[in-house]
């Protein structure tokens, strides 16, 4: 018989994989889900680490975005305080790269989880934005992947994969995937034609380190941010997950 071609299914509340065992997807985290990873989480200040980046090898989830995606208000939503990471009506006030302990405090903390500079859109002049980036990609490219476990590529999900940011991600060779922001303002079709944008790219060999999993959340009304919160907390404890 032919081959049948892969599809979307949906495993967790906003979480679409390509191709996947939902269902077993689905186990994966919700077994991470009941280890209650994100607690204690706290700013890591650049002092703390001596201006240097961690040292004890433990755990990093690198979180990237346009600087209009709402990364910041994401993150603090992540870590169950909206206050901890910086929030501003104006986008790109993100301007260094941001650890931010989970599980404890840095020198025992379970995982970090690294807020990276915003790309573009800040009302800041073009060298700084350049700066931002490179900031950015000093970063990925120097971590070891044993620390850092992956990188969540932020969204608007009115408008689909960002393919700059996508093509920068698959250039460094870092394991990275989609997380499409601000679905309380997104319709199902602006939905469809990210998920549509995103298995076109994953076609692609270029893009082999992009994961066929898609995350689709709204930091405002906490619609899928469970479910990312419990893939995040798999990774760091080596459940067998995507």
């Amino acid at each position: 018989s032919p081959r049948r071609e892969p599809t979307w299914a949906k495993a967790d509340e906003g979480v679409w994989c390509y191709g996947l065992d939902a269902a077993a997807l689905a186990a994966t985290t919700a077994r991470a889900r009941s280890k209650g990873l994100f607690r204690d989480a706290a700013f890591v200040h650049p002092k703390t680490l001596n201006y240097e980046l961690p040292t004890r090898g433990a755990p990093e989830i690198a979180i990237a975005g346009r600087s209009n995606v709402g990364k910041s208000t994401l993150v603090g939503a992540l870590l169950g305080d909206r206050k901890l990471a910086r929030t501003s009506k104006t986008p790109g006030c993100t301007t260094s790269v941001n650890f931010f302990s989970v599980g404890g405090p840095a020198a025992r903390a379970s995982c970090f989880v690294v807020d990276l500079p915003g790309v573009g859109h800040a009302r800041r002049s073009k060298d700084e934005r350049s700066a931002f980036g490179a900031a950015s990609a000093a970063y990925l490219a120097n971590r070891e992947k044993h620390v850092l476990r992956e990188a969540l590529v932020l969204c608007d999900a009115r408008r689909g994969p960002c393919a700059d940011l996508l093509d920068a991600f698959a250039a460094l060779r870092v394991s990275h995937r989609v997380v499409l922001t601000k679905a309380d303002l997104a319709t199902p079709a602006d939905v469809a034609s990210a998920l549509s944008a995103t298995r076109d790219r994953l076609a692609a060999a270029k893009h082999a380190c992009l994961l066929p999993v898609v995350h689709v959340v709204s930091a405002k009304t906490g619609a899928g941010v469970a479910a990312l919160r419990a893939h995040i907390a798999a990774l760091v404890t080596d459940e067998d997950a995507l």
